[in-house]
């Protein structure tokens, strides 16, 4: 059966969950995660096929399964994203998905550069905070 981004519906909801569980688990020890971390950790625990980040289609099927996870994830983590734990390499901030993920849920998302990082930055405690009184309990790994 087809499914998305060229993975099959059962392996795009396996990567989903997994993905879910490594973004949990980065919340509760107080960390993000570049994108690269983020896709080695989730082909490791799923055994799927690694993600080419020297492509479009690549950096657009994570993206598309980052806003999956957001969304799978968003009432377990408190009414967050959990795709703000994941960010480029070196960046001091979310991507362009977050922000556009962030406004249709209706959170105001600012116009500004500087906005978006504070932004950005009180999502990533809220969710760190919110996990960390979860008695960690929801980590796995």
């Amino acid at each position: 059966m087809a499914g998305l981004c060229g993975r099959d519906v059962a392996e795009w909801q396996k990567m989903i969950e997994a993905g879910k569980a490594i973004l949990i688990a980065r919340a509760v020890a107080d960390r993000t995660a570049s994108y690269g971390e983020f896709a080695a950790a989730l082909c490791r625990r799923t055994g799927a096929a690694g993600f080419d980040f020297t492509t479009g289609a690549g950096r657009a099927s994570m993206a598309c399964l980052v806003d999956r996870i957001s969304e799978a994830g968003f009432e377990e983590s408190g009414g967050r994203l959990l795709g703000a734990l994941v960010r480029n390499l070196g960046a001091d901030d979310a991507g362009p998905g977050f922000y556009r993920l962030a406004s249709s849920r209706g959170f105001a998302v600012p116009r500004t550069r500087g906005g978006r990082r504070l932004f950005w930055a009180q999502h990533v405690r809220e969710l760190h905070e919110h996990f960390a009184g979860s008695g960690r309990r929801s980590a796995t790994g």
